[in-house]
């Protein structure tokens, strides 16, 4: 887990050097932007739901009614918690309550705590959120109905309507077609990440200290995984799929925070100081949940 966390900062650092020593311009950056959010991330979208098949479809049902439930309670104590923020950045910080990481750090997380076999209950986990990302998620940030139909056909959101129908039909794609977006997809973590690190090089590093920054990591990192906790507790499911609910609801802002707010206008350096610091604070609680559940 260590590891795994210290791997995505040393990938921002990398963009952080790369925006100070000027090898990524603003419009280097947005070309960057465009490619995670169009090819490498509808890749890794798709790859999630190559290794899920129909047979596990009770199990997975249960853990798409946790991430639901998850979602409305995010929604909710963003609304609360956050209104006295300003308008453009309760973008930000109801988009990141909404979607945390739980793709670029949730996957391999889960891997190294419970196995292998709980990866298909990840890739469950990450429904809802894949449809609320690239539905309400993207919304946040562009706003306006004239903007529905972009939303509905964006690529990620139809490799999400591809992935469902490979898991329901049990279907496996040729060989060369699951490599090749494989590799694609191998790209979105690191560039994303670098992204980021792209974003905060133009920051000072005194600003990073910003006391909203550290609130919505609170929320993010402490207090919701506790309250999904809590309430699995007196439901009592099976403890992987406990498990990987806590866990995955206890992941930091997702990345995606910080490129749609730079896309988009929104308060992108705020997005990438809560990325980068939730990032490095769930170093510590991520351990923590473990040892809890």
């Amino acid at each position: 887990m260590f590891s795994t966390q210290v791997f995505l900062l040393c990938l921002i650092l990398v963009g952080l050097i790369a925006a100070k020593a000027r090898l990524v311009d603003e419009k280097s950056r947005i070309s960057l932007t465009d490619l995670v959010l169009n090819v490498f991330l509808p890749c890794t979208i798709l790859v999630s739901f190559f290794g899920t098949s129909r047979s596990e479809l009770p199990s997975l049902g249960i853990m798409v009614i946790i991430s639901i439930g998850t979602l409305f309670i995010s929604f909710f104590l963003a609304k609360i918690l956050f209104i006295k923020a300003k308008p453009e950045q309760k973008k930000v910080l109801l988009y990141a309550m909404l979607i945390p990481n739980a793709s670029f750090i949730g996957f391999p997380l889960i891997e190294s705590i419970f196995g292998t076999a709980s990866l298909s209950y990840a890739a469950a986990y990450l429904i809802p959120l894949r449809a609320v990302l690239w539905s309400v998620g993207l919304s946040i940030f562009a706003g306006g109905k004239e903007k529905i139909l972009k939303i509905i056909f964006h690529p990620c959101m139809a490799a999400t309507y591809l992935g469902l129908i490979v898991m329901f039909f049990d279907f496996k794609p040729p060989e060369l077609a699951i490599r090749l977006i494989e590799s694609l997809g191998n790209c979105t973590t690191p560039l994303s990440m670098m992204v980021v690190g792209c974003v905060l090089g133009q920051t000072r590093v005194k600003n990073l200290l910003n006391p909203l920054v550290f609130y919505f990591s609170f929320v993010r990192l402490i207090l919701v995984p506790l309250i999904i906790m809590g309430i699995l507790l007196i439901f009592r499911p099976m403890y992987l799929i406990a498990g990987v609910s806590v866990i995955m609801a206890g992941t930091p802002a997702g990345v995606t925070t910080a490129i749609l707010a730079d896309k988009y206008g929104a308060d992108s350096e705020l997005a990438s100081k809560m990325v980068f610091i939730s990032t490095l604070l769930s170093l510590l609680t991520v351990p923590a949940l473990v040892w809890l559940l």
